[in-house]
């Protein structure tokens, strides 16, 4: 638990002000980098590449030249990147802020090349496609070339809202570990929005993580940590801007979509013991474990 107040701590004063969230931003920022080009591509990647590219073949609603929106696509646009090197789509690429990282991104593109065809559920021509894509991207020299060759729309909007968009712009609208940084006093609009923005039939699919990112910090602890907190506890002492998440549940995520106006098409969520942590909160088991939750809805026509 040391570590765990201890990473709380610092990461309150890092959010002290606008000049100390910059300092960490850049300095967290070029660290990743130099790590990620040092370690290469992981398999968690490949992992998120074929989790993706499965949901997408499953549900098979993709047409040639549908407009898509990534929330969140931070540094690597990797879900993008998967995706338009199957689907001839067009993707806008939404952030709150740019901490693009383009070498990593071509070497991640060029190993995933190596790859993708023992890795991927893919046809022998899907392959030999997937594979020239990567190897464009690999080879791409700045990220308006690789905007250009793939067809890809940045946006960086700071207040994070999304009333930059039409109503039934996109049809679908994805992420992958966002959602639970999106400030909970905005939430329910934000969830709303998705709705406002698929055109009818349009698919949301996104991948939520709900442990508590403190614990990433602590192995000791319990990845429900968290609940342990009081609203007001929580927000005096651990609640920081550096990185923020919301605590939401499962079933809370669940009631949000669904107000939204969206149908739950498939959950496939993770499920992890707590152990034997005192809960300050009336939650079922359901909410108490769920760690990850992976949600698939649909806009009705």
């Amino acid at each position: 638990m040391i570590r765990y107040l201890m990473a709380a701590a610092a990461l309150k004063l890092l959010s002290t002000c606008p000049q100390t969230r910059r300092t960490y931003r850049w300095l967290g920022d070029q660290w990743w980098a130099k790590r990620r080009i040092r370690l290469g591509l992981p398999k968690s990647y490949v992992d998120r590449a074929k989790l993706i590219h499965g949901l997408f073949e499953k549900h098979n609603f993709i047409e040639k030249g549908d407009q898509l929106l990534e929330i969140g696509t931070g540094w690597l646009h990797w879900e993008s990147v998967v995706i338009r090197s199957f689907y001839n789509v067009k993707i806008t690429l939404f952030d709150v802020r740019d901490c693009r990282q383009l070498q990593v991104l071509k070497r991640y593109s060029a190993e995933f090349a190596e790859l993708v065809c023992e890795e991927m559920d893919t046809t022998p021509m899907q392959c030999e496609h997937v594979r020239n894509m990567l190897g464009a991207i690999s080879s791409a020299s700045s990220f308006d070339d690789l905007y250009h060759l793939l067809g890809f729309h940045y946006v960086i909007q700071p207040s994070g809202t999304l009333d930059c968009f039409q109503d039934e712009s996109f049809a679908a609208i994805f992420s992958y570990s966002v959602l639970e940084h999106v400030k909970k006093d905005i939430l329910s609009e934000y969830i709303q929005d998705f709705g406002r923005l698929l055109k009818p039939g349009g698919y949301s699919i996104h991948t939520i993580d709900m442990g508590d990112h403190l614990s990433y910090y602590d192995r000791s602890v319990s990845v429900k940590n968290y609940l342990r907190f009081s609203d007001a506890a929580w927000k005096r002492w651990f609640e920081n801007e550096v990185q923020y998440f919301n605590r939401v549940q499962r079933s809370e995520w669940l009631r949000l979509f669904n107000r939204a106006g969206l149908e739950l098409v498939e959950e496939e969520s993770l499920y992890s013991d707590i152990g034997t942590i005192s809960i300050g909160q009336n939650l079922d088991r359901q909410d108490l474990e769920c760690k990850v939750l992976q949600v698939v809805h649909r806009k009705p026509e």
